[in-house]
């Protein structure tokens, strides 16, 4: 790419379709056609009135009355400039630099955001102590059905939205290093304020972050660094493990997690091609998503490609997902013996 590249913005709109887009950064989208709707990420509510257009590819919110493309999101949710929702849409590296009408020409230069995995895991381990010092973080764990003794082992931690950057320089990092590490929103604020947040691990170095907001005032709820989701604790699981669950959410990795079953997270219903390539080395895949549209769908799809080595864990009618089943005191014999109900069938098809 050129220094100073032209950008066509009809090919980065269509190579990031708005829908995957806006789930990637939490928002969870009720439905599979043309016309999809959630809880808005940008105001508080319960109804419901965020909606996403697949022909058209553009959102709005019927509540606050925010909308726009896919680009537009991105500067919202991220509190970024158009450069900077630009490099983080082309952070694939993938631009195409075909020139767009006059109307449409902008010009950037810096590169793209990569992931630092030595300053992700040091800011890891700023929120892990942190955690142990916030007794509403505790509170939010224990509330959604998740020990504390789970949470220190799976090195969750908590972002109070200040002292981060502090503890990053005077551990011996690089100013523009932490600015670009994508701890911090374009605007300077942390990332994950007022969030727990959850690390993906591989050979005890970090090499993603998510995190839940904990106070209700907390916009958007779920938030990510910037780049491709992995299958949130894949890396986890013994090499020689036969079977694993993959589940929907980082609350129902948890849950499973802390229950002592092997399980992995998909991080939301898109990109099933990346998990089902993710979990091949598993003998028996048992899919555990949202009762719903999209993680019926998104259910439907992974066992296809997965084949018969797969099946589906079906919820009780009560509960939307795993995480649910957390907060009352049979939940894990109820997961079980749906967990095993989905096992014998598996072995009647297989």
């Amino acid at each position: 790419m050129t220094a100073a590249a032209r950008v066509d913005f009809a090919a980065v709109k269509a190579r990031h379709p708005v829908a995957a887009v806006v789930e990637s950064a939490g928002v969870k989208l009720r439905g599979t056609g043309r016309v999809r709707q959630g809880v808005c990420p940008f105001h508080d509510e319960a109804e419901g009135s965020f909606t996403v257009y697949g022909d058209s590819q553009r959102w709005y919110c019927f509540g606050c009355g925010e909308g726009g493309d896919v680009i537009d999101f991105i500067q919202r949710i991220e509190s970024m400039t158009l450069s900077g929702a630009l490099r983080l849409l082309g952070s694939d590296g993938t631009f195409v630099t075909a020139t767009p009408p006059a109307s449409a020409r902008h010009e950037f230069s810096e590169p793209p955001p990569v992931r630092d995995v030595a300053v992700m895991t040091a800011a890891a381990r700023f929120y892990a102590r942190e955690l142990r010092r916030s007794q509403a973080a505790f509170d939010y764990l224990t509330g959604r059905g998740i020990g504390i003794e789970t949470a220190f082992r799976l090195g969750l931690g908590y972002a109070p939205g200040a002292g981060l950057r502090e503890t990053l320089l005077i551990a011996g990092f690089e100013g523009k290093r932490v600015a670009h590490s994508g701890l911090f929103t374009e605007r300077g604020a942390e990332r994950f304020a007022g969030m727990i947040v959850i690390p993906d691990l591989a050979d005890g170095r970090v090499q993603w972050l998510g995190g839940r907001a904990v106070p209700r005032r907390v916009r958007p709820r779920f938030q990510a660094v910037p780049g491709p989701k992995p299958a949130l604790g894949l890396g986890r699981i013994p090499r020689a493990a036969r079977w694993v669950i993959v589940t929907e959410g980082v609350f129902d990795w948890l849950t499973l997690t802390h229950w002592g079953l092997p399980a992995c997270a998909a991080l939301g219903t898109q990109g099933m091609e990346r998990i089902a390539q993710a979990v091949l080395r598993f003998a028996n895949v048992f899919v555990a998503f949202d009762r719903d549209d999209a993680g019926e769908a998104a259910a439907e799809r992974l066992t296809a490609l997965l084949g018969r080595r797969s099946a589906v864990v079906r919820l009780p009618r009560d509960f939307l997902d795993v995480g649910e089943l957390a907060t009352v005191p049979d939940g894990r014999a109820v997961f079980i013996a749906r967990l095993a109900e989905a096992a014998r069938q598996r072995r009647r098809e297989g």
